[in-house]
């Protein structure tokens, strides 16, 4: 049976990375540019044996891995003839220190063996053996479920916890006494730091007035705030406060993140509102809503919890024409519209995550004439908390 014939593939086009006539550059991601400490050697040694790590990056002098890294490197045993197994184990744990005790929360644990003893012939270990082993995706927490694997950290407040990494070489050896059968472990730990580069999926809009453009880049936040008065009438006085923030929530903290506000209040309801917060005789009404980045940590332990909240920054804000609602129909209305940028002006060293018995969170926060701080202390009338996430890379290199 003959094959057919077939004619000639047409030749794939070229291409290029500069636009050419008529053509458009819609959006530019550029390279990395590397860095001396992304292909980093570190060499450890313990009980006569040696562990070398490669090709991994270097922060704060200690191997530091990314999303699904592959740990590789080479293991050195000695007494080579007595070795029995060589077995690598990948460990995360969660540590919560107390004061008598430490808890542990084991994430994962993946173990593979490098090298085992044929017991139907009498074979020697190989004096170098290469290892590799990577990192999992996601771990399952108590509940089955599959959750991103937290980056490597260690805080003070509320509790200490933290959370580690290691890489540990288990050997075992047979005793050198006669007629003594059992054998010992012999193990060599490497602490390893596992830090994601998280970056925003798209960038986010640089000014308000790209809302008729983009209606997709931007997302509203409706606020309506009621509180009964002290006086005699019954009825609520009623304020609505409109934000609009970038659609797609999650921010670089090296970056400012705009928003526009609307706000829509009586002056009598502003004034028996700041007067329960500080009676104060005059009350400013030129910025009634504050703007600020909170990151809300929460340890979980021994059947009870305990919150910390950090004020990251504080936003700023100016005037502007754009109004984007309309007056509530009460007496004496103010309707106030601002332009503004929040900004994280706190270094984090990790992104927010939930594992185990810790969780981290990052919210954009509104507060009704009370100054920024901890949300657990206003009333839940007085702050809308507007759940982002921050992550420690921009989406484009802006150098």
């Amino acid at each position: 049976m003959e094959l057919p014939d077939y004619s000639p593939s047409t030749p794939a086009p070229d291409y290029s990375s500069t636009p050419l006539a008529g053509e458009k550059c819609i959006q530019r991601t550029p390279s990395q540019t590397p860095d001396r400490h992304e292909n980093c050697a570190f060499i450890y040694q313990e009980h006569d044996m040696s562990l070398t790590l490669r090709g991994c990056r270097e922060e704060g002098g200690v191997p530091t891995f990314g999303l699904c890294s592959t740990v590789h490197g080479e293991f050195e045993p000695t007494d080579r003839d007595r070795i029995v197994s060589v077995v690598i184990k990948l460990e995360g744990q969660v540590l919560l220190r107390g004061r008598s005790r430490t808890q542990s929360y084991v994430l994962f644990s993946n173990k593979r063996t490098l090298w085992q003893r044929d017991d139907s012939a009498e074979n020697m270990c190989p004096s170098l053996l290469p290892l590799s082993i990577s990192f999992p995706s996601a771990y399952r927490d108590e509940n089955d479920r599959a959750l991103r694997l937290p980056p490597s950290m260690s805080i003070r407040k509320p509790r200490r916890v933290a959370i580690a990494y290691s890489l540990n070489i288990l050997v075992q050896k047979t005793r050198r006494a006669l007629f003594v059968r059992k054998t010992r472990d012999v193990c060599m730990s490497a602490y390893l730091c596992y830090r994601p580069r998280v970056r925003p999926p798209r960038p986010s809009p640089t000014c308000f007035s790209g809302l008729k453009h983009c209606p997709d880049e931007w997302q509203e936040e409706v606020w309506d705030i009621r509180r009964k008065p002290s006086g005699e009438e019954s009825q609520d006085l009623a304020a609505q406060c409109h934000f609009f923030l970038p659609s797609v929530r999650v921010f670089s903290t090296s970056e400012p993140i705009p928003f526009h506000l609307s706000f829509c209040s009586s002056t009598e309801f502003l004034r028996t509102t700041a007067q329960h917060i500080s009676p104060q005789p005059d009350v400013p009404f030129a910025n009634p809503i504050h703007v600020f980045l909170l990151r809300q940590t929460t340890v979980h332990g021994s059947g009870s919890k305990t919150v910390d909240e950090e004020v990251l920054g504080t936003g700023t804000i100016s005037p502007s024409p754009t109004t984007a609602i309309e007056a509530i129909s009460a007496e004496n209305t103010l309707t106030m519209s601002w332009d503004g940028q929040v900004q994280c002006e706190r270094p984090i060293g990790h992104i927010s995550f939930s594992a185990m018995a810790l969780e981290v969170k990052d919210f954009l926060v509104l507060s009704l004439v009370v100054p920024p701080g901890p949300v657990r202390s206003m009333l839940p009338q007085m702050h809308r908390a507007i759940p982002i996430r921050l992550v420690t890379h921009p989406c484009i290199d802006r150098s």
